[in-house]
């Protein structure tokens, strides 16, 4: 290569690397700033953009870190959180808080499909929606690297668990009400199956549930479904006494 094309490549890379307002951006969004910007770049280096100019990184690897580092502090967060739930229930959980929509949606919240460097031929702002969930990916793996894993959790809390209880509360009132009391340090309910009537093949649950002043009796064909009628009345009552 020629010292003139050298030169021209050079002035092309340094041409696409990241804006200094969409680093300030997305750092405000993550709520951290990094101490490496180069690993930041990395993060959001795809690699057609390091296929074209020859550079011997993109994002690959931090993406795999991201997404190992995401799915285990959502995992042992929700654990935390929700010490009923059962296995399938945390599955569910965390399926709808690290599947590629979310991460796309939260990926456009912070503008990265208008900063990830990548090739000719994909625009700016409307990257296919796995290049730009895999580039959060690749940050959240860079955050951890630059910062810890403290650091990367502060994050992921911030963009994926910071508006869970909302998520969930029409789904589970079972978790809608626990989240509710442990957020006011009042004590957990307590559940109890009365009676199971009908045949066999189609019984009908009736339980109690009971706390401090409050009490409902429901009956449903699951016990899981009449605790969820339950705790649904128990926390409409909660609010209408101490507010939401």
């Amino acid at each position: 290569m020629s010292v003139m094309s050298e030169i021209n490549l050079e002035a092309l890379k340094n041409k696409q690397r990241l804006d200094e307002h969409e680093i300030k951006f997305l750092e405000e969004g993550l709520g951290y700033t990094f101490e490496d910007k180069m690993i930041l770049e990395e993060a959001l280096c795809h690699s057609s953009f390091a296929n074209e100019y020859g550079l011997n990184y993109n994002n690959e690897r931090l993406e795999f870190l991201g997404d190992a580092v995401l799915e285990f502090i959502v995992t042992r967060t929700l654990f935390r959180t929700y010490p009923d739930a059962n296995e399938g229930e945390l599955t569910r959980m965390r399926s709808e808080l690290v599947r590629a929509d979310t991460l796309y949606r939260k990926a456009d919240s912070l503008r990265i499909p208008y900063i990830v460097l990548h090739g000719h031929a994909m625009k700016s702002g409307s990257l296919p929606k796995s290049v730009t969930a895999n580039a959060l990916e690749a940050v959240i793996g860079a955050v951890c690297l630059d910062g810890g894993m403290s650091a990367a959790e502060r994050v992921v809390k911030k963009l994926f668990l910071s508006d869970s209880e909302e998520q969930f509360t029409e789904r589970d009132p079972k978790t809608s009400l626990q989240l509710w009391l442990q957020a006011r340090g009042m004590p957990l309910p307590k559940y109890e199956l009365v009676k199971v009537t009908g045949p066999s093949h189609s019984p009908e649950f009736t339980v109690r549930l009971y706390m401090s002043g409050f009490q409902h009796v429901e009956t449903d064909r699951t016990r899981k479904g009449a605790e969820a009628k339950a705790a649904s009345l128990i926390l409409r009552d909660l609010r209408a006494k101490f507010g939401a």
